[in-house]
């Protein structure tokens, strides 16, 4: 149980369940046929790349992508 809170305090439970939300919400809005707005896919691509340790910040994920 001790394992459980250490990762708790350090947020890997955390930062992963939003990383995993927000590909919940992008999945979901690309399966129901709906337009993936700019602003979250640019926020979805920051998330994951923080939770994965990547440096790339907001900017650079949108001009990859432009």
């Amino acid at each position: 149980m001790g394992k459980f809170w250490e990762l708790f305090e350090s947020s890997v439970i955390v930062s992963g369940l939003i990383a995993l939300a927000m590909v919940g919400v992008a999945c979901y809005l690309w399966v129901t046929g709906q337009e993936v707005p700019d602003p979250l896919f640019v926020l979805l691509g920051t998330v994951v790349g923080f939770f994965f340790g990547s440096k790339k910040g907001a900017d650079d994920v949108r001009r990859e992508y432009e």
